[in-house]
């Protein structure tokens, strides 16, 4: 596991930026923390690496938005960005409603999952899933990392 402190909305920018850059398609981030953590904040750094046009705002009452990146130069970039978020998610089986395993894992999709701490059971049944819980620590945030 590896922890990260960041201080700044910038660092969190920073970091997004590099994540994104490790990141080439079929992956899925898998995001816990409380309210206010930084979970929306990061994703949407994480679109804007992709060159996702829209603005990126927290699916809460839709559970899952679908977006476009556009492609990065000298390196290989999925071409949906798919925000899910788990928060008012009853049942796991709702995301099959919306047709979440068409992206799961899929080298043209890049899934980032808000509250994935939700359906952490269903998301052991799949590879590359990276997982960072950010914790609240004054003002600055402790993002814990796992694969």
């Amino acid at each position: 596991m590896k922890q990260i402190i960041l201080k700044t909305e910038k660092d969190t920018q920073k970091f997004a930026i590099k994540l994104a850059k490790s990141l080439k398609g079929g992956e899925i981030i898998a995001l816990e923390g409380d309210l206010g953590a930084g979970k929306t904040t990061l994703t949407q750094y994480l679109a804007k690496a992709f060159k996702v046009k829209e603005k990126v705002t927290s699916p809460t009452f839709v559970l899952m938005k679908i977006y476009n990146t556009s492609p990065r130069l000298k390196a290989p970039s999925p071409k949906h960005f798919i925000h899910v978020d788990c928060y008012r998610l009853d049942d796991p089986q709702e995301l099959f409603y919306l047709g979440i395993e068409e992206y799961l894992n899929k080298k043209e999709s890049l899934v980032i999952i808000e509250w994935a701490d939700k359906i952490k059971s269903y998301l052991k049944n799949f590879k590359k899933v990276v997982w960072i819980k950010i914790i609240i620590r004054g003002n600055a945030r402790e993002f814990k990392i796992s694969a």
